[in-house]
């Protein structure tokens, strides 16, 4: 699998904090007692993808990650994603919880995915009006991640560039069935993990 250096794509989130939602609290990122579950809940923040690394490193027992998130920053939301393609991780949605936005991008990069509740997804956005040029390259880069993501998860072109047109008012929506149904492309590299989580450190 052809990946954008690391180091890149740490740098790119750096500059990506016009790539999500207006501030809230981070993400709560834990794991469960008996070491098998992690638990992604609440807004996906400019660094949540390496607090998920740096957990999926320590605990590399965790089969499963259940989420309930409205959706935050896009290209976290998207290496999370690749995350769980490296880790082999079923996702997890449960009745009446969400993943929805950058989160609904997480979950369609696990190999396997179970639906319970709802997701939805749309393309990345700038928060902060901003027409430099730097703004237009962080947009086209989050954009080629996303897709990259969605691509490796097994869904449809077709499918792809439906939800990458939908605007950040609304939300391109599918059903549990039907996100299960995609068969993921990539393969488990937990060393991925652990160079991921590496860096993480490095640079925080």
């Amino acid at each position: 699998m052809s990946l954008r250096p690391i180091v890149t794509a740490l740098s790119l989130t750096v500059l990506a904090g016009w790539l999500c939602m207006p501030v809230a609290r981070a993400a709560q990122i834990t794991v469960t007692a008996d070491g098998r579950t992690l638990l992604l809940r609440g807004t996906i923040q400019e660094w949540d993808h390496c607090i998920a690394a740096r957990v999926l490193a320590a605990h590399p027992k965790i089969r499963q990650a259940r989420i309930d998130s409205p959706g935050g920053n896009a290209w976290a939301g998207a290496f999370i994603g690749r995350l769980f393609g490296w880790a082999g991780l079923e996702a997890v949605v449960p009745k009446g919880a969400v993943a929805e936005s950058a989160a609904g991008v997480a979950v369609l990069g696990a190999p396997r995915r179970t639906i319970d509740g709802q997701v939805g997804l749309h393309g990345p956005w700038l928060s902060r009006p901003d027409p430099s040029a730097l703004a237009r390259v962080i947009l086209a880069e989050t954009s080629a991640e996303m897709s990259s993501v969605l691509e490796l998860s097994g869904m449809p072109p077709d499918r792809i560039d439906r939800a990458m047109r939908t605007g950040r008012d609304r939300l391109y929506r599918m059903d549990g069935q039907t996100v299960a149904s995609f068969r993921h492309r990539g393969q488990p590299d937990p060393d991925m993990i652990q160079r991921a989580a590496a860096t993480c450190r490095a640079v925080s």
